[in-house]
């Protein structure tokens, strides 16, 4: 890269933590490594290891969203054993500045600027300009956050928040007992329980519980590659069960947050079963809200299928965070 002083950029999940580079102003990540999170004890080891594997000048300042809540110095992943101090690690990474910020708020950030070929528009619906646009995804957890527009310019906030740890409520008679089975192995099930990867797992094991055959021993990877080649029927019904349910709180967070610009669906689970979810019940529950159907059957979802989308975001951020004051807030 020509600039002296690259920027760094990262999402860090669950399992995979996305690193990249940009350089200045809204410029679109390069140098782009996805590393397993349980390869390394923490994210300055692994910050260094990435940097460590490229061509490119020591980056100044950097944006890393992680998959957890970001309320002051103390970070400590949701889903998997990293926990940090902002400081310590702006310190020990050389930075002049270091931003850390919710993985979902990322994401957030870049879903205005997504290109009409960067999603996939799933069911009837229209946007409506200047409502708000929530955002949501399972993957190794499950994110939400929404974007509202603010003042007269069309800039944007991002709200961040923990909606995937909400409680699932079920909305038929397979789905009371599976919140049955899953009350047996947690003492409050939220709908981040079903809504990723190792809840997928469980309602798949949950499923022969149900209806009295042996529990299969299988990963999320292989319940989605045979579902998706129609080679398992238990496997497709988990799938569709996935999707009804993922529709259904997709439909909740419309109805909460009033999501007139649209419902976005991100996260590592999502696109890898994109030819089952336009045809499964997703988008009916979506809009089977009773006697707001009629509210929600008008609004909009859609699939991420951008590239790394929260390294844009994280990007975008980076780049307010980087304005003079006096610039319109994020």
């Amino acid at each position: 890269m020509s600039e002296v002083n690259p920027r760094l950029v990262a999402d860090i999940g669950g399992t995979h933590a996305r690193f990249a580079l940009v350089g200045a102003l809204g410029n679109t990540p390069t140098q782009v490594q996805t590393l397993q999170t349980s390869s390394f004890p923490g994210i300055v080891e692994a910050v260094s290891h990435y940097l460590e594997s490229i061509s490119a000048p020591h980056p100044s300042t950097a944006c890393i969203a992680v998959a957890c809540p970001v309320a002051g110095d103390d970070i400590r992943l949701t889903n998997n054993n990293w926990a940090f101090s902002v400081e310590q690690a702006r310190k020990s990474l050389g930075l002049k500045q270091l931003r850390v910020v919710n993985d979902f708020k990322a994401l957030a950030a870049a879903v205005p600027h997504l290109r009409t070929d960067e999603c996939i528009q799933i069911g009837n619906g229209h946007s409506i300009a200047n409502y708000p646009i929530s955002v949501l995804g399972p993957g190794t957890g499950l994110g939400v956050a929404t974007v509202t527009v603010t003042g007269s310019d069309g800039g944007h906030t991002v709200l961040d928040g923990e909606g995937g740890h909400v409680g699932f409520a079920p909305a038929n008679k397979r789905e009371t007992e599976i919140l049955r089975e899953f009350v047996k192995r947690y003492d409050r099930v939220s709908i981040e329980r079903i809504l990723s990867g190792s809840g997928l797992e469980i309602l798949h094991k949950v499923l022969a519980d149900i209806d009295g055959t042996a529990p299969p021993e299988h990963d999320t990877a292989f319940i989605i590659k045979q579902a998706v080649d129609g080679a398992c029927p238990r496997c497709r019904e988990t799938i569709d069960i996935f999707c009804t349910i993922l529709g259904g709180f997709a439909g909740d967070v419309a109805l909460m947050t009033g999501s007139r610009g649209g419902v976005y669906i991100g996260g590592g689970i999502a696109p890898r079963i994109i030819n089952i979810l336009g045809g499964s019940p997703f988008r009916s529950r979506f809009e089977g809200k009773g006697r707001m159907s009629g509210f929600v059957k008008d609004i909009p979802t859609y699939l991420i299928t951008a590239p790394n989308p929260a390294l844009k975001g994280a990007v975008m951020l980076l780049d307010l965070s980087q304005r003079p004051s006096g610039c319109a807030p994020e």
